[in-house]
């Protein structure tokens, strides 16, 4: 990727937090919110990708649980 389209990502990755996290503001529940974001992800791959690509990644996916971070409602996207 080359940086014109990292500086993109990052960008959209905060705006999309700035979301989340005006949403979690207003009380709504931060698991009912990760849900719908797992939802639409998902929908959206099986959308976009062949039969074998979707299974890739939502097997890499699940194998990259234990390299989840936390983050707090405050922090920005660290690479």
């Amino acid at each position: 990727m080359d940086t014109n389209s990292d500086n993109g990502l990052d960008d959209l990755y905060q705006e999309y937090w700035a979301i989340h996290a005006k949403m979690i503001d207003k009380d709504n529940n931060p698991l009912e919110i990760a849900a719908i974001l797992m939802a639409q992800s998902l929908s959206m791959y099986k959308t976009i990708l062949d039969t074998d690509e979707y299974n890739k990644i939502v097997d890499n996916i699940a194998d990259l649980r234990d390299k989840v971070q936390i983050l707090s409602q405050d922090q920005q996207y660290i690479q």
